[in-house]
């Protein structure tokens, strides 16, 4: 909540004067943003935001016919409209009259905590009943506090984390009015200068570090948590406390290559280090970092936006510190919808797709079957139609009910999954790109007028005609290939050799029936081990090794069905890592999309 909002709350409640609360609890799917707050009188004049457009003119009416009523309270639902997408999300909004003693009461304590710069949790108590709840790092509490209250609170200031929590006995919307992000400023210079006048209007508190006290005052830096002065920059340093977010950015002359080591020993996401090209190459030189410190260290800093001024340098540096700490691209919104991807399937070759694009800062939503027949469960974001999470190679994916909460797990830079085996949504997402990696060796029913560019894997579909492009993805030298025209090769049916062994290592269903199997993946297997039964009938390994491939339990499948791989080099196969086929195939998909995008 902007400070704005408080002093406006307060100078009403000194006058006596009722007013509306408007508050975000939550969202779902696309909307212009998660958290908000606004105040509202009488007249309609109003405090702070909540997204502004229709939300707010909505949000605003309600508010002033409920200063008219009697009523204290309402629970209001809008529905986001973009374009011609009609529901494309959801906010949820508690609106509360602020008449009473109990929450005018509230209002100059959360002020003077955030002209404070005093990290503290706001709560929106809604039952048992309504009030206005308060907890600052120190133990200071508004209102009168529920003992549940207190738990949640001292999770939030200790994660940072806001929450909505929706419980019969106890509903209550924990936020954070004050940014949980710090920045640590090296150095009292022009370009910090004007880098603390924004981060103070953006609400992101500050500390100055510095070795000459002349350039460490209050007339320079007015809103700073703290100013601290040392004949050393390392002096300096030990009496500030950092932690995963918090960003440093050095701007002083006292700065070595000794300050950055010690900086990077701790747990912070970014350190910028404002320089030319050629000071980043000595320092990079003379540091000599591991691939994880070099991430995490900026310089020259900022994004590339021509700037020359101190105040457009701080523009710059601090869009590039945001982009960071809310784990985002940093491209153009205008470009976002260009870089939204509908993939149809999860295997394992999907999903070397879906990583490489994932990688690439491409957003994926992935359509699936409700029981995928996928073997290489470790390996396959379609896992999660099953276990409703998953994780391939450090990225999340996980099962959701609707487009709107798909778009909930792409803001949350996780890979979601729907049930649509059809591709009914593909129209409504409106992606740039569809993919087809269902490998059903037949085309199941994608189009070429499905998005601007369609992209298929595999036989059963020819270049022009069911889609743009083709990938080869038969091992050999033409594996991954992006085809123009034609088609795949046809599948030989016949598995590629490991060790000397082919057809021996796949395993099918001798019948139809239900599969079962008490094994998982990664489980060491002996020739002659029953591996799995289908129906009554047995299922027999031909070869030692490891299974990197095994059918979920509980599915019917038809005859000669492929329900297990068996990997001779036993525990030397990895079993959780994307194949080099997968992400080799993967690659070719990111080459053409990336081609199509930039001439589109």
């Amino acid at each position: 909540m902007k400070e704005a909002v408080f002093s406006r709350a307060v100078t009403l409640s000194e006058q006596l004067i009722p007013f509306i609360l408007v508050t975000i609890l939550k969202t779902e799917g696309s909307t212009s943003r998660n958290q908000g707050y606004m105040l509202v009188e009488s007249d309609g004049r109003m405090s702070g935001t909540i997204g502004g457009g229709a939300l707010e003119a909505y949000a605003q009416s309600q508010a002033i016919d409920l200063l008219s009523g009697e009523e204290t309270y309402r629970h209001l639902q809008f529905r986001v409209d973009q374009g011609a997408i009609r529901d494309a999300g959801t906010v949820y909004m508690y609106l509360l009259k602020c008449n009473t003693e109990a929450t005018r009461a509230a209002f100059p304590s959360l002020l003077l905590w955030q002209k404070q710069d005093r990290f503290h949790v706001l709560g929106i108590q809604i039952l048992p009943e309504p009030a206005l709840l308060g907890l600052c790092e120190g133990g200071a509490t508004i209102g009168a506090v529920h003992p549940r209250f207190l738990s949640e609170a001292k999770e939030v200031l200790m994660t940072h984390t806001y929450r909505y929590i929706e419980d019969p006995a106890w509903t209550c919307l924990l936020s954070l009015p004050l940014n949980a992000h710090t920045l640590v400023l090296v150095g009292g210079g022009h370009v910090n200068q004007a880098i603390a006048e924004l981060a103070y209007f953006l609400g992101i508190p500050y500390q100055v570090v510095e070795t000459r006290i002349e350039f460490a005052t209050i007339q320079r830096f007015p809103h700073a948590r703290a100013l601290v002065v040392e004949p050393t920059l390392a002096e300096a340093l030990a009496q500030v406390e950092t932690n995963a977010r918090t960003a440093v950015i050095i701007a002083s002359h006292a700065f070595n290559e000794e300050t950055a080591r010690a900086l990077l020993r701790r747990d912070i996401p970014y350190l910028g280090v404002l320089g030319s090209r050629h000071k980043a190459k000595q320092l990079l030189t003379k540091l000599q970092l591991s691939r994880t410190d070099l991430k995490r260290l900026y310089c020259p800093i900022g994004l590339d936006l021509g700037t020359e001024t101190p105040q457009e340098i701080a523009l710059s540096v601090l869009s590039e510190v945001m982009k960071v700490f809310n784990h985002r691209s940093g491209s153009s919104l205008k470009h976002q919808a260009r870089q939204l991807v509908v993939v149809r399937g999860g295997g394992d070759l999907a999903t070397g797709v879906i990583l490489r694009l994932h990688r690439g800062g491409y957003r994926v939503i992935v359509l699936e079957v409700e029981q995928p027949t996928v073997i290489r469960t470790t390996v396959s974001f379609a896992q999660a139609m099953f276990t409703k999470t998953t994780s391939v190679e450090g990225v999340e994916a996980k099962k959701c009910t609707d487009i709107n909460e798909a778009f909930d797990a792409l803001e949350n830079g996780i890979i979601p999954l729907l049930s649509d085996p059809n591709g009914e949504s593909i129209q409504a997402i409106n992606p740039i790109c569809v993919v087809d990696a269902i490998m059903a060796k037949r085309n199941l029913g994608t189009r070429i007028d499905d998005a601007p560019l369609v992209i298929a894997l595999g036989p059963g579909f020819e270049a022009g005609t069911d889609c743009d492009l083709v990938i080869e993805t038969m091992r050999g030298h033409s594996l991954a290939r992006i085809l123009h025209q034609g088609s795949a090769r046809p599948n030989t049916g016949v598995p590629g050799l490991i060790e000397g062994f082919g057809e021996e290592r796949v395993l099918h269903s001798s019948q139809e029936g239900i599969f079962n199997s008490p094994h998982k993946v990664g489980d060491l297997v002996k020739k002659g081990d029953v591996i799995a039964t289908v129906g009554d009938s047995q299922v027999v390994a031909e070869i030692d090794g490891k299974l990197r491939g095994l059918l979920n339990s509980g599915l019917y499948v038809s005859s000669h069905f492929k329900i297990a791989d068996i990997d001779p080099r036993g525990e030397k196969a990895d079993h959780t890592t994307v194949s080099e086929k997968a992400m080799a195939i993967g690659g070719s998909v990111l080459e053409a999309i990336d081609g199509f995008v930039r001439f589109a």
